[in-house]
């Protein structure tokens, strides 16, 4: 497996892979596929762009996970992971654990203090991953400090 971190130029493997994921699993996310398959190429591009944090998607060898860091929109130290997905047949695997990985690992590069990420309550098997990767948080917010 591969990690690779996105630019802009690497939109149309963020798109094919973000819209699978949401057409497979709807409910994991704050997004809808209706309105993410509207989105044009300078829309993908702009989302991919470094301003927006880090966008990484694993490889063994075609696209089999995502993950996104952003800057948190209330909190100038906090870096916010979502749209974490990995498609189905690859999961535990691992697969999960090393995109969080590199999330953290770009967190730390770039000096941020805190990732934090909403993972929704009956989602036992995300709430363990991240619990062993590490974050804490009784609701569906969990934290955790980088250093």
């Amino acid at each position: 497996m591969n990690l690779r971190r996105l630019s802009p130029a690497d939109w149309a493997t963020w798109r094919d892979l973000r819209l699978t994921a949401l057409a497979s699993d709807p409910q994991a996310f704050g997004s809808a596929l209706s309105r993410e398959q509207d989105y044009d190429e300078s829309r993908w591009r702009e989302v991919l762009h470094p301003r927006w944090g880090v966008k990484v998607v694993a490889e063994a060898p075609e696209p089999v996970g995502l993950v996104a860091g952003v800057p948190h929109e209330d909190h100038d130290d906090v870096l916010y992971l979502y749209s974490m997905w990995v498609k189905p047949r690859f999961r535990r695997r691992g697969v999960g654990e090393a995109l969080v990985a590199e999330v953290l690992a770009w967190a730390r590069e770039h000096g941020w203090r805190r990732v934090q990420l909403r993972v929704f309550r009956g989602n036992v098997a995300a709430r363990r991953l991240y619990e062993r990767l590490g974050f804490t948080g009784e609701g569906e917010v969990m934290n955790l400090a980088v250093s």
